[in-house]
């Protein structure tokens, strides 16, 4: 399995466990039905933005690992770009973009 493979795998056991770990912690906690939603809520929020950054450290760290491997410092600057803009995107999509709350 490469390294991106383990990372990914690792990543996502790492968001799985905190999933389950937070839904049984919603579970034993006493609390209304709408409070109960509104935690969920922003859990799932919360999982999805540390996803998306752990998704943008990888891909930053595999594009500064291509251009150490080329000796080109602008290889992939394009996609880089591209990546950092649809990060912010998905972030502000979520509403927690620095401001919005």
């Amino acid at each position: 399995m490469t390294v991106i493979g383990r990372l990914g795998s690792f990543i996502v056991g790492g968001l799985l466990g905190a999933g389950v770990g937070a839904a049984v912690a919603m579970l034993v906690a006493p609390q209304s039905g709408d409070e109960f939603v509104d935690t969920v809520e922003r859990r799932v929020d919360q999982v999805k933005l540390a996803g998306l950054e752990a998704q943008a450290r990888t891909e930053e760290e595999l594009i500064r690992r291509f251009r150490a491997e080329t000796g080109d410092p602008d290889a992939l600057r394009d996609q880089e770009t591209l990546t950092r803009v649809e990060t912010a995107q998905a972030i502000a999509d979520l509403g927690m973009a620095p401001g919005t709350h």
